[in-house]
């Protein structure tokens, strides 16, 4: 038994460490794509000088109401937990998960929320939920930016099909979370069925999977129900708002930094920005590199310039530079403090506690 855990955690430390080295791989090649097909550096250069005091100013504003309202999603998500330390609690793991891909951040948000008082199944309930209504909020973005369209009377076929496949997507997920939530033997059904059906799919493909994967799938669809229904239930339209948010905060550092660098509303406006936005977001939404690093910068030079002359591929280059050293770079040394910070006054309350007892 020993011998086959330590094998498995070879393999999966093995997968870990490929994807590592094709992220890398990936991030490489699209920037020098980017970088060498699309714009030039000494563009984006020129642009990001053309940056005044103002724009950093107003850049700097952006990202602090970013920050702000990031944590709320953590606190509809969790219970008593309030602003002082979601803050940390959303820029610690941001952090982990901004330089490594995959849910790096999951070890330091159980480490802190049980130095304050969480359970692990309340701690994990309350991963889940940020997951899912990021998730949902994310997908419902283009749903958002092809209603903006038809607002303002134009058409996009693209984002049109997108956005009908985004709602089909999100109505389906909202059905099936009413499904778990109705009753538990609904959820054991439900999860029973899904383990059934993954099972024979995985066989098309001759992918081993569990025998007792349809009775794990329901005890988890049951476990699901079990610890995150009541939060469910009494605080989605807080989650929901929150969610809705810090999508807005990231949206407006994108439209600082559009402007910033130079390109007006005439050339380029913020409906069309919006669906650059919905659509990377959509994009970046499974982590192949850490936060879409290179995907992301690609992907929005090419819609943002799609159907017009490259004539600002260099400034959106710049600006989509801006934008992620505002809403992810900035993140890693703001978590690293705040990481401190929760060390140090983890260590103070243990010595307190100590001192109590003796």
């Amino acid at each position: 038994m020993t011998e086959a855990v330590t094998e498995t955690r070879k393999r999966s430390r093995g997968r870990d460490i490929a994807l590592r080295i094709f992220g890398l791989i990936l991030v490489a090649a699209v920037l020098w794509l980017l970088f060498t097909r699309l714009v030039s550096w000494s563009e984006v250069a020129a642009a990001m000088a053309d940056l005044d005091w103002g724009d950093w100013a107003w850049l700097v504003a952006v990202s602090a109401i970013r920050i702000a309202v990031e944590p709320l999603l953590l606190m509809a998500a969790t219970p008593g937990l309030r602003w002082p330390k979601a803050l940390p609690g959303f820029l610690a793991p941001a952090a982990a998960a901004s330089v490594v891909p995959g849910p790096s951040d999951l070890a330091a948000r159980y480490a802190m929320f049980r130095s304050w008082g969480y359970s692990g199944a309340q701690t994990s309930a309350s991963v889940i939920l940020v997951f899912l209504y990021t998730t949902f909020a994310k997908v419902a973005l283009p749903v958002v930016a092809a209603l903006l369209f038809l607002a303002f009377g134009r058409s996009n076929a693209q984002l049109e099909t997108l956005a009908v496949i985004a709602a089909g997507v999100l109505i389906g997920a909202v059905f099936l979370i009413f499904l778990l939530l109705r009753s538990e033997k609904t959820a054991r059904r439900l999860g029973h069925a899904v383990g059934v059906a993954a099972k024979r799919v995985a066989s098309w493909f001759r992918i081993r999977t569990p025998e007792t994967l349809a009775a794990d799938l329901a005890d988890r669809a049951v476990h699901f129900r079990d610890r995150t229904g009541d939060v469910v239930r009494t605080r989605t339209h807080l989650a929901a708002g929150a969610a809705a948010l810090a999508q807005a905060g990231l949206f407006a550092i994108l439209l600082v930094s559009v402007r910033a660098v130079g390109i007006r509303s005439g050339d380029l406006d913020w409906v069309s920005v919006f669906a650059a936005f919905a659509l990377v977001q959509l994009l970046t939404s499974v982590p192949i590199t850490p936060s879409g690093l290179g995907v992301a910068e690609a992907a929005y030079v090419a819609v943002l310039t799609a159907g017009s002359s490259t004539e600002f591929a260099g400034q959106v280059a710049a600006a989509a530079i801006i934008y992620r050293l505002f809403s992810w770079v900035l993140l890693v040394p703001l978590g690293a403090v705040a990481w401190l910070w929760w060390s140090r006054t983890r260590t103070r309350s243990s010595a307190d506690m100590r001192e109590a007892k003796s």
